[in-house]
C-alpha cells in the first residue's frame, strides 16, 4: 500500500476543493452557463478508512453546500436595480447543472496517492436522446498535493457513451460478488471495460477489490451486426472463461504496454474469472 500522506484530510478540505473545482469546470453556453454536477472525489486508503463512517454526512454537506453555491452564482450574476426611467441591463446568463448533484468517494489505490491526496473527477451527467445517438463525455481529473498546488487534465472515457439506456435496451447481464456485496450491472452499452478503475482509468463497470483486478481488467465488445460478444484480456495477472484462459491482449514492448487488440468469442452464458480471485457470471439477452 502506498505511503500515507503526511496531513490528514478533513471534510472541510474535500468539500473547500470541490466546490473550486465545480467553479472551475464550468461551461458557458449561449444562454446559461452549465456547471457540472457529477463529481468522484478520490482519498488516500488511511483518508479514505478514517472518514468512512463520515461518508453519508460529507456527501449531504457537500451537495448542500454546491446548491449553496449555485444559487449565490445565480444572484450575483442577476441584474442591478435601475431606477424609474432607465432601462435594466440584462443580467449574464444564469448557472445550471443538467441533473441533479452526485457525489461519491472513493479510494485512491493509485502510486501516486501519497503525493496527491485529494483527487477529484468531475463531468456533466450523460444526457439520454430519443434517437440513441452515441457520444463520448470529457471527464476534469484535478489533482491537489499535500503543498495545496493543484493540476487539472481533460480526458475522455474510454469507448462510446450509449443514450439508449434510458429506453430500456439490455444487452447482457453480468452478476458478480466483490467487496461491496453481491451486484448486477445491465449492459446497455456496445463496448464496456470492467476492473478497479482509477483516477486515470474509467471502466464502465468498477469492482470493488483491494485483490489482484487491474485497474482495466478486461473489455467485452458487442458486434452490432451479429449481435455476438468478444472478451479481451486487459489484464497482468489473466482472466478465464468457463476456466479456460483468454489470451493476452497486452504485451510490453520497449517497456510500454502495446494493446495488440486480441479478442475472443464470449458465450452467450458463461463464466468469466479474474485473476483467480473473483467471477463474473455473463448472459447475453436474447436478440
Amino acid at each position: 500500500m502506498p505511503t500515507a500522506p503526511t496531513q490528514a484530510i478533513t471534510p472541510k478540505d474535500i468539500i473547500d476543493f470541490l466546490l473550486d473545482e465545480m467553479e472551475q469546470g464550468i461551461s458557458p453556453s449561449f444562454y446559461s452557463n452549465l456547471v457540472p454536477s457529477v463529481f468522484d472525489i478520490y482519498l488516500h486508503a488511511d483518508d479514505y478508512d478514517r472518514l468512512r463512517p463520515l461518508v453519508p454526512r460529507v456527501k449531504k454537506e457537500a451537495v448542500t453546500a454546491l446548491e449553496e453555491k449555485l444559487r449565490s452564482m445565480n444572484k450575483a450574476a442577476e441584474p442591478k436595480l435601475r431606477l424609474p426611467g432607465v432601462p435594466v441591463k440584462k443580467g449574464k446568463p444564469k448557472f445550471e447543472t443538467l441533473g441533479d448533484w452526485s457525489v461519491d468517494l472513493h479510494e485512491n489505490m493509485d502510486d501516486d496517492a501519497p503525493e496527491h491526496p485529494l483527487v477529484i473527477h468531475s463531468t456533466f451527467p450523460a444526457a439520454a436522446e430519443p434517437d440513441d445517438r452515441v457520444g463520448t463525455l470529457t471527464e476534469r481529473v484535478t489533482k491537489r498535493t499535500a503543498a495545496g498546488e493543484t493540476t487539472t487534465t481533460a480526458t475522455m472515457r474510454s469507448g462510446p457513451v450509449e443514450t439508449s439506456r434510458a429506453a430500456g435496451l439490455v444487452f447482457a447481464s453480468l452478476s458478480y460478488d466483490d467487496d461491496a456485496g453481491s451486484q448486477t450491472y445491465q449492459m446497455t452499452k456496445e463496448l464496456i471495460k470492467i476492473g478497479r478503475g482509477g483516477v486515470d482509468r474509467w471502466v464502465d463497470l468498477k469492482l470493488k477489490s483491494k485483490k489482484d483486478i487491474s485497474r482495466e481488467h478486461l473489455q467485452i465488445r458487442r458486434d452490432p451486426v451479429s449481435g455476438n460478444f468478444f472478451i479481451k484480456d486487459l489484464s497482468s495477472l489473466g482472466t478465464t472463461v468457463d476456466g479456460k484462459r483468454v489470451p493476452p491482449s497486452i504485451e510490453s514492448v520497449d517497456g510500454a504496454d502495446v494493446d495488440k487488440n486480441l479478442e475472443v468469442p464470449l458465450p452467450p452464458k458463461c463464466r468469466i474469472g479474474l485473476a483467480g480471485v473473483m467471477t463474473i457470471d455473463f448472459k447475453a439477452m436474447r436478440k
